[in-house]
């Protein structure tokens, strides 16, 4: 797997220095440097994920969830200034 993770990033890499030659020689920035220079982080971006067959590393964190009982639902909204919140003069 890393051959190819390597051979990714040197297309990338030859698909960059294609796309910077072509400049140069031209001495102007055409449409197909500009096709190569974009396609350059394709491969890259292949190379950089990983792959199925690797063993993971995330970890799995399980909480429960506080019961707030400070919470009352009593339909109303409130005053404003209370909860912090500043009020629109017009």
């Amino acid at each position: 797997m890393e051959a190819i993770r390597w051979l990714a990033l040197g297309i990338s890499t030859s698909l960059a220095t294609i796309s910077v030659a072509l400049m140069i020689v031209e001495k102007t920035i055409t449409a197909e440097a500009w096709a190569l220079l974009l396609l350059a982080p394709i491969p890259a971006g292949f190379a950089m994920t990983r792959h199925v067959n690797e063993p993971s590393s995330r970890t799995e964190v399980a909480s429960d969830w506080a019961d707030d009982a400070d919470i009352v639902e009593d339909g109303g909204v409130g005053d404003p200034t209370e909860a912090g919140f500043d009020i629109p003069v017009l």
